[in-house]
Parts: structure tokens; C-alpha cells; sequence
């Protein structure tokens, strides 16, 4: 079978499944909804004139969330549901899961279809669900060659009957956004008829005999096996000495929200010097939001009515001496250089990257492979300093990485990981093949998560070390080059692909 290219902005072609497969031949795992929720969710979508008969109820539901209008509104309704709903937390759990995020959402639904009545409750240290995806909008854009090989492209959650390809927008486009993921948790843990406690953040695991209880501030809660699921963790907080109270100085995840929430935020780079400090995914989108580019800002439809630039932007930390190495070096999801190029074209001559283009771009940026080493207010500007440099910028940007408190402290203790056979559905691209077969495809006996030993106390996906859970060999697939040398967010490891399909595994092996 053939494979149509999709034409990706930067020109190269990413392969993905044919399109007559994206909404077909993926929904045999049965389709499962808890009964409260099927109730409302009859009540929600009514008689449309658009559904089919014989359709069942997940179907009908899957051509309602088509369109994003219907599904925001759809996901606003699952959301508030969970966040008032009445329970009493007063009992003892079977499986207490920490985090309300992609992984609690994968784990919980995989494990309630064939233990529907098993108890679990998640505890969530934020007001929402999935709220580091929420946060990142369409910053983050799920669209590395990775990506495109793997099963992600027709399952995200393995199992679950709605998928992302299922959504209109990406209907041609295989790269959901981090917003895409934050919609799915959702209606998932809403199918589940999910127990959430929002606003706990765990302060303390102490075990009472057979059970395990869990406290944060007046509120505890007992369960009889702990998951924790909370993904990367924070920012962190003391990354470097600053001025905690002072405005020339954002958080990453502080500044792409602000972005999201209002859309003149970004007026506020114009003309400034401005220095991204990090290496990592947030630094990434960052970039993507400080400079006029086409994609995936246009594409995705967060883009600027009239493009301008920031007077100068360092970016320290970025191993990279140069835009132009950068851009040959790192994942092509990454596309900011790409961005810049496109701003300095005359949009009459063949688009090509020549040499006088980055020329210009050097005008625009500077790329600091040193590590900040100090920080201090000069008058109204700021002054960064690294072993080679020192620097003057209006507004600092801190990407500096991210930090799991819990999942640190757990794994101080010894553990050990849980093996298991992965299973990859809804097709997958065969290199020996050179092209995308659909049928499930294993890897056998490979680590699913991380166990505390002589304890129940389990790490999932990210809060895991990562390290350790994947191999080199498999986190190489589809990796760009010099990607196995990396050690931030941005090495293949940490990738969806490679963690979902473990939580799966996991689920079904307990």
C-alpha cells in the first residue's frame, strides 16, 4: 500500500496513514462508558439529524465531537462535571492515582473496562485536568518525525473510542497539539466517571497497616496501592538566583500562558532585549512565540495579525552556536529558525535557505551554549552573566527545566520496574517497509513502570527515570540526529509513543 506524503510546512514530507484509515478499524476494543455519564451524554448530544440509527452511543458521540466548536463546549460540560461532583473520600481505595493527566487518563480507562467496579481515586495538585497541556494551548505541537512513524498518529489513548484523528481539524494534519491531548483527557476520565479530588497537592505517603494514606493540608485519603502519574512536574521555582518579585524576570510556563489567555501579551516583547535562558521543550515554545512565524502559529491558528520582531533575542543554554546549527541539528518539530527564515523572504523569489537568510537571522539572535551563572538588576535592564559572556536584556525568560518533588522523593527509595509485552495499535510505519502497515506490532518483555521495592507504590510515564525505562535503541526510532546524546525533555524518551503504550500495558497486567 502506498503512502500519500503529508506536506509539511518546512518542506519536508512526514509520512502518515492514509486518510480512508484514520476513522476506521480502530474501535474493536470495545466501547466503554460508565452508566451516569452514558445518561448525560444522551441527555447532551439530543436527537441530531446528523446520526445514524444504528450507531451506538460512543459512535453517534464521535461524529458529534467532529466539529471543535461542539467539542469545546462538550469538554466544558465532562470538565465541570468531574470538578462538582459529590463523593465521599472517606473510604478506602483499591488505587489511589496521583495526577489527573494524560497517564491517570490512559491508566484509568484501560483498567475500568474490565474493572468497572473497582475503586480509584485521583488526586490532582491543580484546579483542572490535565493542566500542563491545557496551559501549553497550541504551543506545543505534537508533530516530530517520531511521531509520524508510530501508532500515535490513529491511537493516542490504546483503546479508547475517540481518538484525536477523530477531530475535524486534524482530519488531514496527523499533529495533534498539546490543547488536542488536554480534550481528550478529559472526555476520558469523564467516560470513567472519574473520582477527582482537585487542589491536593500530596505533601506526605505514610503507610497505616495495609493501606497507604495521603495527605495534603486537612484532607487525607487511604488506598491500598499508589500510582503516581503527575507527569514532568513544576518549573523550578529556584533555577537560578533572581528577584523573585521582579517583572522583567517569566517563567516559561508562566509566559506561553499568558500568551493563550491574552492574545495582546505578546505587544509586550516588541522592541525589548530578551533572553531565553534553557534547552528544553518550554524553551522551544518559547521561541515559537517570540518570533513572527508562520508555522506552526498560522497553521494552528494562534498567529500574529501583523508580524514584528523583539529588538534581540539570546537564548543561553543552547548547546547550538548558531540559529543555522540548531536548525540541522535538532527535531524538525521545532521549526522556529524556519519561522525566522520565512520573515526575511520576499515571498517572490524560490524559498530557499541561503546564505545571506541566515545571515539575517544572526542580526536577530544569539545562541549562548553557556549555562547562566549569575543574575542582577543594572539600572531599568537586567544583566546575565555566563563563564564567557555577559549580557544586557530588557525581559528574562527562565526555561530552566522542571522539577518532581513526590516522584523524587519516592525514588530515593530503592525500586525496581515492572516488565512486560507493549502492544502498538492502529498501524505503524515498518522502515524495512518504507511505509505505514496497519497491524499491531510488539515489543516484548520491556520495562512498563517503576515499583518500589516491598512496597505499592507505582511511578507511571514521565515521573518515572526515564533514563532507565527506555532503552537507547528504542528512543532512537525516529529520532533526528544528535538526539541520543541529549539528556533534556527533548530526547525521544520522553516522547508520548514511547510511555502511553507502556500505561496501557501496565494496566492490563495488574
Amino acid at each position: 500500500m502506498s503512502v500519500m506524503p503529508f506536506n509539511h510546512p518546512e518542506g519536508q514530507a512526514h509520512p502518515r496513514p492514509p486518510t480512508h484509515l484514520k476513522r476506521v478499524k480502530r474501535y474493536d476494543f470495545g466501547e466503554f462508558i460508565a452508566p451516569l455519564p452514558e445518561k448525560l451524554i444522551q441527555n447532551y448530544i439530543g436527537d441530531r439529524r446528523f446520526f445514524s440509527e444504528s450507531k451506538s452511543l460512543a459512535g453517534k458521540l464521535r461524529d458529534f465531537i467532529y466539529d471543535k466548536d461542539q467539542r469545546s463546549g462538550y469538554v466544558d460540560f465532562a470538565q465541570n462535571y468531574l470538578i462538582t461532583k459529590k463523593m465521599d473520600i472517606n473510604i478506602d481505595y483499591d488505587l489511589i492515582l496521583v495526577g489527573a493527566g494524560i497517564h491517570a487518563a490512559t491508566y484509568l480507562y484501560t483498567l475500568r473496562k474490565t474493572n468497572p467496579d473497582i475503586k480509584i481515586l485521583i488526586v490532582e495538585k491543580t484546579s483542572m485536568i490535565c493542566s500542563t497541556f491545557c496551559k501549553l494551548g497550541d504551543s506545543l505541537v505534537l508533530n516530530s518525525p517520531t511521531f509520524s512513524k508510530v501508532s500515535l498518529n490513529s491511537n493516542i489513548i490504546q483503546g479508547h473510542f475517540i481518538q484525536t484523528s477523530d477531530f475535524d481539524e486534524l482530519a488531514e494534519r496527523p499533529f495533534p497539539t498539546a490543547k488536542h491531548l488536554y480534550e481528550l483527557a478529559a472526555m476520558v476520565m469523564f467516560h470513567c466517571d472519574a473520582d477527582i479530588v482537585f487542589n491536593f497537592e500530596v505533601e506526605d505517603i505514610i503507610k497505616e497497616g495495609e493501606l497507604y494514606s495521603l495527605t495534603s493540608g486537612e484532607t487525607n485519603v487511604r488506598g491500598k496501592k499508589i500510582l503516581i502519574a503527575n507527569g514532568m512536574g513544576e518549573p523550578k521555582k529556584d533555577s537560578f538566583e533572581k528577584d523573585k518579585l521582579s517583572e522583567k524576570i517569566i517563567l516559561g510556563d508562566d509566559f506561553i500562558e499568558y500568551c493563550l489567555e491574552d492574545k495582546n501579551f505578546i505587544n509586550y516583547v516588541k522592541g525589548k532585549r530578551v533572553a531565553v535562558v534553557g534547552n528544553g521543550d518550554t524553551a522551544n515554545c518559547v521561541m515559537e512565540y517570540l518570533l513572527p512565524l508562520v508555522y506552526p502559529n498560522y497553521y494552528y491558528g494562534f498567529y500574529r495579525n501583523s508580524s514584528f520582531l523583539p529588538k534581540f533575542v539570546f537564548w543561553l543554554g543552547q548547546d547550538a552556536k548558531t540559529i543555522q546549527d540548531y536548525y540541522f541539528s535538532n527535531k524538525t518539530r521545532y521549526c522556529h529558525s524556519g519561522g525566522v527564515i520565512e520573515f526575511f523572504w520576499d515571498e517572490e523569489t524560490p524559498f530557499e535557505l541561503s546564505t545571506e537568510i541566515w545571515k539575517k537571522t544572526k542580526e536577530l539572535i544569539k545562541c549562548i551554549p553557556d549555562k547562566l551563572v549569575s543574575l542582577s538588576h543594572i539600572g531599568d535592564s537586567l544583566e546575565l552573566t555566563t563563564n564567557q559572556d555577559a549580557i544586557k536584556a530588557d525581559l528574562v525568560i527562565d526555561c530552566t527545566g522542571r522539577s518532581n518533588k513526590l516522584a523524587s522523593m519516592v525514588k530515593s527509595k530503592d525500586y525496581e520496574f515492572v516488565k512486560g509485552d507493549i502492544s502498538f495499535f492502529g498501524g505503524h510505519w515498518d522502515d524495512a517497509l518504507d511505509r505505514f502497515v496497519v497491524k499491531e506490532r510488539k515489543l516484548h518483555s520491556r520495562n512498563l513502570a517503576c515499583k518500589i521495592k516491598n512496597e505499592e507504590i507505582y511511578l507511571l510515564g514521565t515521573a518515572c527515570p526515564m533514563h532507565e525505562l527506555i532503552c537507547d535503541d528504542e528512543a532512537k526510532n525516529g529520532s533526528a540526529k544528535y538526539q541520543e546524546d541529549r539528556t533534556s525533555l527533548t530526547n525521544s524518551k520522553w516522547s508520548l509513543e514511547h510511555t502511553l503504550p507502556r500505561t496501557v500495558a501496565f494496566a492490563e497486567k495488574l
